[in-house]
């Protein structure tokens, strides 16, 4: 590199210190009375380095070595790791503490790399017990750190010589603390220590896959102060991305008292819910929520909308609304550095961690932990499959942490099969003669519910997939709402009847708390409206809760708590995340093909609720041991995909109409691919736009059609058309002396590029110039209309409960079909059952197979799979809450072909298998005492139970613990020709897996 690229090299890493508030000095100029600093000096060695010695209250305590722009910064680093002890002996009086400068950076100007000698050392320099191989471990950091944050490091590390660093202390938190007073589920438990091992272990992403409705948000609470407790964390950050689950989470984390404290958490660890700028924080906070969109805002430079606003809402639904036609880059703030936060919570981080949000987490120096209970792939990759604790729906319902659903299907004729609006309908008049009647149909504007009646010129089939999309069908709407009134109190929540008598023993007649997912905002009105006629009732009775709602939050909780509130209909605003533990009812109304979005929809009714809370809002209920899915559009009956992020990392997200438009306004350049996308939304705009609105636009345009406007850019942007366009304008200047090239050939020169911006900005002009056209444009595309069919008549209805018998043909349908479709792996496992290899062996296998499940399986357990197979009649026994590892190899073997054409149960196996080893230590001439036979029937009844046995399972199983455990087993079995070691190997072995 040439001297002023060493030069501008230099000035970057500078810069980057200076922002960070570091004061950049010669040797000569320093000054320890003054700011923090950092003394530029030459590398003592190597020509080219720059070394920078970091002094922070009067002590040095750090130092950054950087390169060259081709250097790489962990070999920077390195250098900085060997400079740390000779530069703190050549400058000992100085130095803090008198050991090796414990904070070094590497650089190159670009990417720094930073590593703290003390997350492996104690304060003194003596190596820590439990530090990791090799020491410290080097991390990327988007900046250096703050004078602050280094001086508020050495002051945590006086205060805690053995464990100096964050990082040590976080190998060192105490588990008899964990839970004294049992607030938590078990569940929640496992998923703290499992967080906490990992955090032990410096995994910087750690994913907690857990239930809806089993409590991530207070697991993470309790999390939370135990990091800010305990660890000595300075700041923990909770990430939402919608408004209204900060609120819910700030509440949860208000009302939290921890168990050994007679204050609420916020008392100590002042909380802060920001909702404005990055001027709302103060360096007292100690957890802080907000929003990932209004964080990007704060470290873009971007001015973030209102919480509850229009563009707010917009905004928190994953695009860029409102905020520039690209997405700008993260920048260094000063007042948001990147070692603010020690630690960030993604809530429901299946969706917020994609596109032009990543780059807010990547920001920040800080362990992240994602919560979510349906994670997907992307989510996986993004936190490194590092997966610390997973709890499924199916172990929250065997826990009672959730309650169990059933499905109730509602199908009408014009639910399966769309119907056809006749052009022309014959009606008899008084007379009797036959009148032909055009049709006329009202056209509604989704958005300003505008409605405009027109003749149909033809007839006008729709399909069933154009059901309010394109048209929708009042009678549809009418029979599917009145199908569920009718069957509301008979079918779907059933009377309890005494069995002997046959008497009624409870009737419910008040409306169970029921949410409707509509399939857009114009369907939630339909569908408000034909509720309220159904049960003649006021407006209270039934809200529409949308993202155009005047105050959301405020109607989310009038239905949440009001009596007399008893339907919400929504579009997607309470269909994740929202708590609302009273609701018993799930109609779904629109269909849903991504497996994470259900599950986070089916969540909503999930919740858990105590039987005095639920009849306060619901008299006549008893309690909430179920919730019940009505299914008005097939949503459980078709397989579903895994979703994706809307915005992924390597597809820029397409501008709006609007947004193009716009630029135009603005004279902004619009680029081929831009051009390109305005041909195509016009094109599209037309095709659903009346003749009354495309006269406007054409008298907008100078009278010129909509049609030539797009054709003007298709060719403008079309490379083939470009080409004769060059050629042509070569010719004419005389300068074609070969043929010209293609569209494919040669790179179009300077004059070419000036020939391509002018066919361009031909086609633009008319956007550029008239203000008129693109306020029609603009308006029109606000406009979308729907048409509504009130001729059909609906009918066919089909309502039904889906049973047992339905759930389990389907579910041995569909595994049946993956055991097909991945026949060669389970033919390894047929192998390795055949040969009797080790349980961990066959274990792995198993977890292998069953975690390539993807859509269009469904995701199985070993409990659903034995539900499935005892429910068909075709295992024997009762269906076990806890069935677990030993039923599944039950239906293993049965479906590999190992026991025959019989399914029986593992614990025959076992059996079979132990008379069996009896009988040849019969022929081999052993014998056994009574206490002997006894202990050996034991063992076969806990791998009956466990599928294997060892030494620690005879401590801990209630059978051999009873009777004195290992200690009795090595007694009793003490004189043999095996040891008892070697007796229970040969047993797991003989009789397991």
């Amino acid at each position: 590199m040439s001297a002023s690229g060493a030069q501008g090299n230099s000035d970057k890493v500078e810069q980057a210190l200076r922002d960070a508030g570091w004061r950049v000095c010669a040797p000569h100029e320093l000054d320890l009375t003054s700011d923090p600093t950092a003394v530029r000096t030459a590398h003592p060695e190597l020509e080219g380095l720059r070394v920078y010695l970091l002094h922070v209250d009067r002590d040095l305590s750090g130092l950054v070595v950087a390169g060259i722009d081709s250097d790489d910064p962990h070999q920077m680093l390195a250098e900085a790791d060997r400079l740390a002890t000779p530069i703190a002996a050549q400058h000992q009086r100085r130095t803090w503490r008198e050991r090796p400068l414990p904070f070094r950076y590497g650089t190159n100007g670009h990417a720094w790399v930073f590593l703290n000698a003390l997350d492996a050392e104690h304060l003194d320099g003596t190596p820590a017990a439990d530090a990791p191989q090799g020491g410290a471990r080097s991390r990327y950091v988007f900046a250096p750190a703050q004078p602050a944050t280094l001086a508020r490091w050495k002051r945590n590390a006086v205060h805690h010589p053995e464990t100096p660093s964050l990082r040590a202390r976080l190998r060192r938190l105490p588990g008899v603390h964990l839970d004294p007073q049992r607030q938590l589920y078990d569940a929640q438990r496992r998923a703290i220590e499992g967080l906490e091992n990992s955090l032990a272990d410096d995994r910087p992403r750690a994913l907690i896959q857990m239930a809806t409705g089993a409590g991530k948000t207070y697991t993470v609470v309790q999390a939370s102060h135990r990091l800010l407790k305990h660890a000595g964390a300075h700041r923990v950050l909770f990430l939402v991305d919608r408004y209204n689950l900060g609120e819910q989470a700030f509440l949860e984390y208000r009302g939290f008292q921890p168990a050994e404290s007679k204050k609420p958490l916020h008392e100590d660890f002042p909380l802060k819910h920001l909702s404005g700028g990055a001027s709302g924080l103060t360096d007292s906070d100690k957890i802080v929520i907000t929003t990932v969109q209004r964080l990007w805002c704060m470290l873009t430079g971007q001015t973030p909308p209102a919480p509850d606003s229009e563009e707010a809402r917009s905004f928190e639904g994953g695009g860029t609304a409102g905020l520039g036609k690209r997405p700008p880059k993260v920048r260094y703030s000063a007042a948001l550095p990147p070692d603010y936060f020690d630690f960030i919570v993604i809530d429901e981080c299946h969706r917020s961690i994609y596109g032009s949000w990543r780059p807010v987490l990547e920001y920040f120096d800080a362990h992240i932990v994602g919560l979510t209970a349906t994670p997907i792939g992307p989510t996986f990759a993004f936190f490194e499959n590092n997966l610390v604790s997973q709890y499924t729906y199916e172990e929250a319902v065997a826990d009672e942490v959730n309650v169990d659903y059933d499905v109730y299907r509602i199908s009408t004729r014009i639910t399966r099969d769309g119907s056809k609006i006749p052009a022309v309908t014959e009606a008899q008049a008084p007379d009797g003669t036959i009148e032909k009647i055009n049709t006329v149909l009202a056209h509604v504007d989704r958005v300003t519910r505008e409605q405009h009646w027109h003749q149909q010129d033809e007839d006008d089939e729709y399909t069933a997939a154009e059901l309010n999309t394109r048209v929708e069908s009042t009678s549809q709407i009418r029979t599917v709402v009145e199908t569920f009134r009718d069957r509301l109190f008979t079918e779907i929540f059933p009377p309890d009847i005494d069995a002997e008598t046959g008497e009624i023993v409870h009737q419910r007649r008040i409306v169970p708390k029921t949410l409707v997912f509509a399939e857009t905002n114009r369907h939630a009105d339909a569908i408000v409206a034909e509720i309220r006629r159904a049960w003649n009732a006021g407006d209270k009775f039934c809200l529409k809760i949308n993202s155009e709602t005047a105050q959301p939050a405020k109607a989310i909780k009038e239905f949440r708590n009001a009596p007399e509130t008893r339907i919400a209909v929504t579009v997607d605003m309470i269909a994740t995340g929202t708590d609302i533990p009273a609701l018993e009812c799930l109609v779904f109304m629109r269909d849903v093909r991504t497996w994470s979005y259900f599950e986070q929809m089916k969540g909503r009714g999930a919740r858990i609720i105590k039987p005095e809370d639920l009849r306060r809002v619901t008299e006549d209920a008893l309690c909430k041991d179920r919730f019940v899915i009505v299914d008005a559009v097939g949503v459980t009956e078709h397989a579903m995909v895994d979703a994706r992020p809307l915005v992924r990392d390597d597809l820029q997200e397409l501008p709006s109409l609007e947004r193009l438009l716009r630029a135009c306004a603005q004279g902004v350049p619009l680029t081929v691919d831009d051009a390109s996308t305005l041909a195509g939304r016009l094109s599209r705009l037309g095709q659903r736009l009346d003749e009354r609105q495309l006269a406007r636009i054409e008298g907008c345009a100078g009278g010129r059609k909509l049609t030539e406007l797009v054709t003007d850019l298709v060719h403008a942007t079309d490379p083939d058309r470009l080409a004769k366009e060059r050629a042509r304008a070569a010719g004419e200047k005389g300068t074609v002396e070969n043929e010209v090239p293609s569209a494919e050939g040669t790179a179009p020169t300077v004059a070419d590029e000036a020939v391509f911006d002018a066919v361009l900005a031909q086609a633009l002009r008319p956007f550029v110039e008239r203000e008129a056209l693109r306020e029609a444009l603009i308006e029109a595309a606000r406009r979308r209309w729907i048409k509504i069919d009130h001729l059909s008549q609906d009918g066919g209805v089909i309502a039904e409960g889906v049973t047992d018998l339905m759930r389990a043909e389907r579910t041995v349908k569909d595994w049946r079909q993956y055991m097909a479709d991945q026949q060669d792996r389970f033919a390894a496992l047929r192998i390795a059952f055949k040969e009797r290899r080790s349980l961990s062996e066959v274990e792995a296998r198993i977890d292998g197979l069953l975690s390539r499940v993807s859509p269009p399986h469904q995701r199985w357990t070993g409990q659903q799979l034995w539900k499935a197979y005892v429910d068909l009649g075709i295992a024997r026994g009762k269906r076990r809450r806890n069935a677990g590892l030993p039923e599944l190899l039950s239906v293993l073997r049965y479906e590999l072909g190992l026991d025959g054409g019989d399914f029986r149960p593992y614990r025959d196996t076992v059996d079979l298998r132990f008379q069996e080893w009896l009988a040849r230590q019969e022929t081999a001439g052993a014998t056994f005492t009574e206490e002997q036979l006894a202990w050996l029937k034991r063992i076969a009844k806990v791998v009956a139970t466990s599928a294997t046995v060892s030494v620690d399972a005879l401590e801990q199983h209630a059978l051999c613990r009873a009777e004195g455990g290992w200690s009795r087993f090595r007694a009793v079995f003490a004189e043999g020709t095996r040891t008892p070691d070697e007796l229970i190997n040969e047993l797991d072995r003989e009789l397991g897996a």
